[in-house]
């Protein structure tokens, strides 16, 4: 054998072998990128098809809870919320999902019977159909997951609410502080449960025995321009009280500069708190609660960002 041919069967075997490699390194990354695809797809929320009613009776069936998200054009909810992996997995586990576009047929009957004033909305039922929770401004995927998990173990008839109102409604007691009351002050009211999260603080601004002494507070920090107002009702020895923050905060760094700005411009003096058991956070355990140290699930959500 002549050294060219030597060397020519050298040359093919390495361009034969790298042929080989490539080849293979190739179908690999094409199996996984469609291994990704069908997991993406899998994990994609199924939204219900079929009208409000067929959805109500569809979570009586199953016993789970169904939220509806009505919208009106794009919006983060589907460009950033529904399309992270975390939510998707949740969702299609613990929840029934609809999804309305306004104004249309459906849209408008839901839009109507449950007072919709405002675009995206989602409204969130029991398994037996008692409204819970309407969620009127975008949530981050971390804080959509906080919120659903907060509902997800209720339960009530949308009669419930009804019955519940009749009982309250009382014409006897109205009556007699129609005749017999003094009228303090008329107040807007609105209240919805907030979902707390991991690591989240509260600067608490006081805790207070007296129901209206929390209001006429409420109120002055409304008038303040603050409209992240926190209350928790907290029971001891059969009687109630009530405690009043403002929040949440996702960083120690963040709350403790609106705490001192606080201070130095309504004279205010505030104590942050874990708003998950409300223990102080001092100099001693800060460290958790620092903006190094945080971390969170959900790989598209800035857990520094209020």
């Amino acid at each position: 054998m002549s050294y060219f041919n030597f060397f020519s069967k050298k040359i093919f075997s390495f361009y034969f072998l790298g042929f080989f490699i490539i080849l293979h390194i190739s179908s690999n990354t094409a199996f996984a990128q469609k291994k990704d695809i069908a997991t993406s797809k899998t994990n994609q929320i199924s939204y219900f098809e079929g009208s409000f009613d067929q959805l109500q009776e569809e979570g009586k069936k199953k016993n789970k809870p169904y939220f509806v998200f009505i919208h009106s054009n794009k919006n983060k909810f589907d460009s950033v919320t529904f399309t992270n992996k975390y939510v998707q997995t949740y969702i299609k586990k613990r929840y029934l999902v609809q999804k309305l576009q306004a104004p249309s047929l459906y849209a408008d009957y839901v839009v109507k019977q449950y007072e919709v004033k405002s675009f995206p909305q989602i409204l969130i039922f029991t398994p037996q159909g008692k409204l819970v929770d309407r969620i009127t401004s975008y949530l981050s995927p971390k804080r959509m997951i906080a919120r659903l998990k907060l509902q997800e173990n209720k339960t009530g008839s949308s009669k419930d609410r009804i019955s519940d109102f009749e009982r309250a409604a009382n014409p006897e007691l109205s009556l007699k502080l129609q005749t017999e009351g003094q009228i303090q002050e008329v107040y807007h009211f609105s209240v919805r449960p907030y979902g707390v999260e991991e690591k989240t603080i509260g600067i608490q601004l006081g805790v207070f025995e007296n129901y209206q002494n929390l209001v006429n507070n409420v109120s002055e920090l409304e008038v303040h321009w603050h409209d992240n107002i926190l209350v928790t009702f907290v029971e001891v020895d059969g009687k109630m009280f009530y405690r009043l923050l403002l929040g949440p905060f996702y960083t120690y760094q963040h709350a403790e500069v609106y705490n001192k700005n606080l201070k130095e411009k309504l004279g205010l003096r505030g104590i942050l708190v874990d708003l998950e058991n409300f223990s102080p956070i001092t100099e001693e355990n800060k460290d958790k609660y620092l903006m190094e140290n945080i971390e969170t699930p959900v790989e598209s959500e800035n857990p520094n960002k209020r």
